[in-house]
């Protein structure tokens, strides 16, 4: 959103916050009521109604509070479907530290801050988590918020993100970049797509390099054969798009829930979180190929 909209109070991501491995470990629901945590009454010995389960890491300070923590409404967590789990091992082996060893949260479909790493306590309440992160972070503020003070007024009033829109994102060409075009007029565009929550797997892509005015349905990898409804799919696609400068190619992915991205651009929201524009990539410069086999032909025949 800040490079394309205008300023946001917020972190560059761009296009790489997203990690796609195998991650193993016990399932929070099979915890809980282990715990003793009912998965209909909820009985719990304070006689707390279970509405949020909340993930925590004491072990430090953060750069806005005291310590790291997050929460999911307990119908997720308790959700066979939903895979929320404990992970204890990630691709096969142990967690690395920076991963979140000994044990973190894994709650796949939903924003990254929710899989909280390092975990040591598990809560389960009757409200959010209290942690600056969820209260007063990673929230979709309306459009007239425009600046830090006065977002102060709208933190309590919005809702927390959990779910993650769908998205198309284009691995190459780079925005900024310069590209030679073939005399077909054809270039190559390499990406991926993230379904929309626990809606994937991801179907089709579809890419335009005329601003939208034709699309192709991108080919999926091994035919998405590998895809889950929680992962990504790679997807290449071969366009035309005309020579000239501020070209930009775009990109739009469906799920087989049916959701599809819509807007060019998203709305613009305060802390720039949500961004699933199908504008992929843009300031391309698109340049003629040389034909250097023609061009020492020519040579050798004026040298003649």
């Amino acid at each position: 959103m800040r490079t394309r909209i205008k300023e946001v109070v917020g972190v560059d991501w761009f296009d790489g916050a997203v990690m796609n491995c195998t991650f193993e470990g016990p399932l929070v629901r099979d915890i809980l009521l282990a715990a003793g945590v009912g998965e209909e009454d909820g009985a719990m010995q304070r006689n707390v109604v279970p509405k949020h389960i909340h993930f925590a890491n004491h072990g430090g300070k953060t750069q806005h509070d005291e310590w790291y923590g997050g929460s999911i409404p307990f119908a997720r967590a308790m959700d066979l479907e939903m895979d929320v789990i404990l992970a204890v091992k990630m691709n096969g082996l142990p967690l690395e530290a920076r991963h979140g060893f000994p044990v973190r949260a894994i709650v796949p479909g939903v924003l990254g801050a929710r899989s909280v790493k390092w975990l040591d306590s598990i809560t389960v309440s009757d409200q959010e988590s209290p942690c600056f992160y969820q209260q007063r972070d990673y929230k979709v503020l309306p459009p007239e918020v425009s600046d830090s003070k006065t977002a102060e007024g709208y933190w309590s009033r919005c809702p927390s993100m959990l779910e993650m829109p769908i998205n198309a994102c284009v691995a190459w060409p780079v925005s900024g970049s310069t590209i030679k075009l073939p005399a077909s007029g054809f270039i190559e565009v390499l990406g991926y797509a993230v379904p929309q929550s626990s809606h994937g797997p991801v179907i089709r892509v579809q890419v335009s390099g005329d601003e939208g005015k034709t699309w192709s349905d991108a080919q999926l990898e091994h035919g998405g054969k590998y895809a889950s409804k929680w992962t990504w799919v790679l997807w290449n696609a071969r366009i035309k798009i005309e020579k000239g400068e501020g070209r930009r190619i775009f990109a739009k992915a469906t799920d087989s829930g049916g959701y599809t991205q819509t807007e060019e651009r998203s709305s613009w929201n305060l802390r720039g979180v949500a961004y699933n524009g199908y504008e992929a990539a843009f300031d391309l410069t698109v340049i003629e190929e040389v034909d250097r086999q023609a061009v020492t032909t020519r040579f050798d025949v004026a040298r003649l």
